[in-house]
């Protein structure tokens, strides 16, 4: 399933333009809940500082941190989503691993 997966992503990377930094945030904004919408996103073209993200795709991603926002305090990673470059496709939702 994998070669498949990756050999589409080739292929909408050449027919399409790459997503850009604005459309991922805007991606992401669509895919989080009504009550989750006016958080506080950063997008950057890295992983976050020490993470440790157990997930790894081959499409190069846009890495967008944002806070958690589910009531629940003490010592945890960030929150970051993967939105892929090419696809637009969200791989990722879960914590960077980069607690402590």
């Amino acid at each position: 399933m994998k070669p498949v997966k990756d050999w589409l992503q080739l292929m909408l990377g050449r027919m399409f333009l790459p997503i850009s930094r604005r459309h991922a945030m805007r991606i992401v904004r669509q895919s989080l809940p009504e009550s989750e919408r006016n958080v506080r996103l950063v997008c950057r073209s890295k992983p976050p500082a020490r993470s440790n993200i157990y997930l790894i795709t081959s499409e190069r991603c846009w890495y967008i941190v944002l806070p958690w926002n589910d009531g629940l305090g003490g010592l945890r990673g960030e929150r970051v989503i993967l939105v892929g470059k090419l696809t637009g496709m969200i791989h990722y939702d879960g914590c960077a691993g980069n607690e402590g």
